[in-house]
């Protein structure tokens, strides 16, 4: 004969997932994976925002729709999601800056910690709310740091 059960609460479940997400980005070394249908589609090992330019590089419009673990989320990163169409995030540490963006905008977003610490590419995206324009500034800024 079976028990009865009790409800579990939404928020536990999403508390579970995370954990579980990024455990698996600890588990092997990367900085940023991407999930679609419960699939890895995209993974990397870089560091800071260049994961998010490789992902939308490699994957463009396929990224509408699909589930992000990233280590870090500050803004400009928030910002590189949105453009991105991302739907779910579950970040190690979120800057506050990115949790305010992608809340606004109805990205689900699940985070072990908050910060209010900037991050290098925050001073490329200072004062642009437009997710095109940033990910116009953010690329800009990189290949002007690949010349120098």
């Amino acid at each position: 004969m079976g028990e009865a059960v009790q409800d579990i609460d939404p928020e536990d479940l999403a508390v579970a997932s995370m954990d579980e997400y990024l455990r698996k980005l600890d588990e092997t070394g990367m900085c940023l994976m991407v999930y679609e249908g419960g699939s890895v589609i995209f993974q990397s090992q870089s560091k800071g925002i260049l994961p998010q330019l490789e992902a939308i590089e490699a994957l463009g419009s396929r990224l509408k729709g699909t589930l992000m673990v990233d280590k870090i989320v500050g803004r400009a990163a928030a910002l590189l999601i949105l453009y991105s169409g991302v739907v779910e995030v579950h970040a190690g540490v979120v800057s506050r800056g990115g949790r305010d963006l992608l809340r606004g905008a109805g990205v689900e977003l699940f985070f072990r910690e908050e910060t209010e610490q900037t991050f290098p590419f925050e001073a490329t995206v200072l004062g642009i709310n437009n997710p095109e324009l940033a990910y116009e500034a953010i690329v800009e800024k990189m290949e002007s740091l690949k010349a120098s």
